[in-house]
């Protein structure tokens, strides 16, 4: 796994502060850091700013989290040499992606549905690696804000339901885990609720139990609770077991 994380290690810094790293790529990020000012500068940041939120409460991602970041490092293409001269990766997955699209229509010798079917992948390889860099820099900002907050949901049954937030930012990096097991034709459900108005912000696959999600447009009197729903999810939470608030 540390040969697919040498090229990606600036991106994992958040993971890095929120200790949600095996032993190896930790072992790699900190070799990285002892040579690489800029990233230890940004690590030393955001390891102070969790620490700051409160060791004792400090939410530990699930393997969710790190799953998600490390799939979208490696689908980003990897930078070497200097770090303040890094290319961007998404453009970079973009314009390699038409070559060989271009490529493959000649080699192939078909023309038309061909070609357009190869595009249709490029555009939605280009839009998942956009979204995941998005969602990634935006976890980051979060944890890094001056008014970052940890807030912890009170008398969870079982699990753990956590937020991050940030006032300024209107923000929080949600996480959950440990859930205990429902029926199989159940699953867990998240929601925003603001000013007594549910809105749903997805049903987890039948069997999850863990996950991490950024939240957005969140005022400091909204909430962000987890319910339990028929497999498929519903338009109104009709099982709250656990809230956390942002206040």
């Amino acid at each position: 796994m540390t040969s697919n994380l040498n090229g990606h290690l600036d991106q994992l810094l958040g993971v890095y502060a929120l200790n949600a790293l095996d032993d190896v790529e930790r072992a790699t990020v900190e070799r990285h850091l002892r040579i690489c000012p800029t990233c230890a500068d940004e690590a030393a940041e955001l390891v102070a700013t969790t620490a700051r939120l409160g060791s004792a409460e400090r939410a530990t991602p699930p393997a969710d989290l790190r799953g998600r970041v490390l799939a979208s490092a490696r689908r980003t293409p990897q930078q070497h040499g200097r770090p303040a001269a890094r290319a961007n990766p998404a453009a970079a997955r973009w314009r390699r992606g038409l070559v060989a699209g271009a490529a493959a229509v000649v080699l192939g010798g078909s023309v038309g549905g061909t070609w357009w079917a190869q595009q249709d992948r490029i555009a939605d390889e280009h839009a998942r690696v956009v979204a995941a860099e998005q969602e990634n820099a935006t976890m980051r900002a979060v944890l890094a804000a001056a008014d970052a907050r940890l807030r912890v949901a009170p008398d969870v049954p079982s699990g753990r339901l956590t937020a991050v937030y940030s006032p300024s930012q209107r923000t929080a990096v949600v996480t959950f885990g440990g859930l205990g097991d429902v029926p199989a034709d159940r699953t867990y459900q998240l929601w925003r609720l603001a000013g007594g108005t549910p809105e749903s912000l997805g049903a987890l696959p039948v069997g999850s139990r863990e996950g991490t999600l950024v939240v957005r447009d969140l005022g400091a009197t909204d909430r962000v609770a987890v319910s339990v729903e028929r497999a498929g999810g519903s338009r109104t939470p009709s099982n709250v077991f656990a809230a956390v608030a942002m206040a």
